[in-house]
């Protein structure tokens, strides 16, 4: 299980012994400093790509110790003085608190150096995780347990993880805040989006098995304008500027268009498509019979 827990540090991310925290947790066992551990030659691998990503050049194949990367390491100077080893194991029936800094790259490098090296349940931050993908997919191979807090979302690498907690943040943007600050408002959108439309025409005629007699005469107009005007995919906010929020809103409500809040943008679900359709030909019908 690889989890990633964005901007939720009281989040607990370990179930139980033996395993590895930078957290104070009420039955765990505090330590006086990171253990100085006989590493492996995967968790050697692992430090050389994390120095390959931060262009440090210093070659780990060779060293015993972990505190040997920091001592032998030139550029790691600027943060080695900031951690202390100790000869003590780590206890394999404990949940432990090793007192690593929440500063990279050493908190990278230790929580995933003492991963790999005990295979104990593991929890660390980092916020180098996009960038060591592969890491990531090596240790969910080897059935690693680890939970990876973060400051960082990065929406295209986040297929490496089994499951992703995150904290959800109403930010309204900057040109919207007119004349208040007020967040009552159910969506709030935190950016545009320039993605290029995907819905494509089809030259198949579906008629819609089911059409509600009764649709809002607002809702016509929005999923009308997603359709026609916008090519069938939109952000939040463009939609809501042309035909108002509330329409838009009702119109997901029904089911005829479909929000995602991971993109803030909307488009037509099948129902919506199938109405467009019908209402589409009714109209050109209409305009052929007046003529």
């Amino acid at each position: 299980m690889i989890r990633l827990v964005i901007g939720r540090l009281d989040y607990r991310g370990i179930n139980g012994p033996p395993a590895i925290t930078f957290k104070d947790y009420d039955n765990a066992v505090r330590l006086d400093g990171i253990p100085n551990i006989e590493l492996k030659p995967l968790t050697r691998l692992v430090i050389n790509k994390l120095f390959n990503v931060l262009n440090i050049q210093f070659d780990a194949s060779n060293v015993r110790r972990l505190s040997d990367v920091f001592e032998y390491c030139v550029q790691c100077s600027w943060f080695s003085g900031y951690i202390n080893f100790v000869s003590d194991a780590l206890p394999d029936k404990a949940i432990a608190t090793v007192p690593v800094p929440m500063i990279e790259p050493l908190s990278s490098i230790i929580g995933l150096a003492l991963a790999f090296n005990t295979s104990f349940e593991t929890e660390l931050y980092s916020d180098l995780w996009p960038q060591i993908t592969d890491i990531l997919a090596q240790a969910k191979a080897l059935g690693l347990k680890l939970t990876i807090h973060t400051s960082v979302l990065d929406y295209n690498r986040l297929y490496a993880f089994d499951e992703v907690v995150r904290r959800y943040i109403r930010l309204p943007r900057i040109d919207v805040l007119t004349g208040s600050t007020e967040f009552t408002n159910k969506v709030e959108v935190a950016g545009e989006n320039y993605r290029t439309p995907t819905i494509q025409a089809n030259p198949l005629r579906a008629e819609p098995s089911v059409i509600e007699p009764r649709i809002d005469e607002a809702v016509l107009n929005a999923v009308r304008t997603l359709g026609i005007e916008l090519g069938g995919v939109s952000t939040l906010k463009s939609l809501s500027d042309l035909v108002g929020s509330e329409a838009v809103i009702k119109a997901v409500t029904m089911g005829y268009l479909a929000y995602n809040p991971m993109d803030l943008t909307v488009r037509f679900s099948s129902k919506g498509l199938a109405l467009l359709r019908a209402t589409t030909e009714e109209e050109s019908q209409g305009g052929e019979g007046s003529g």
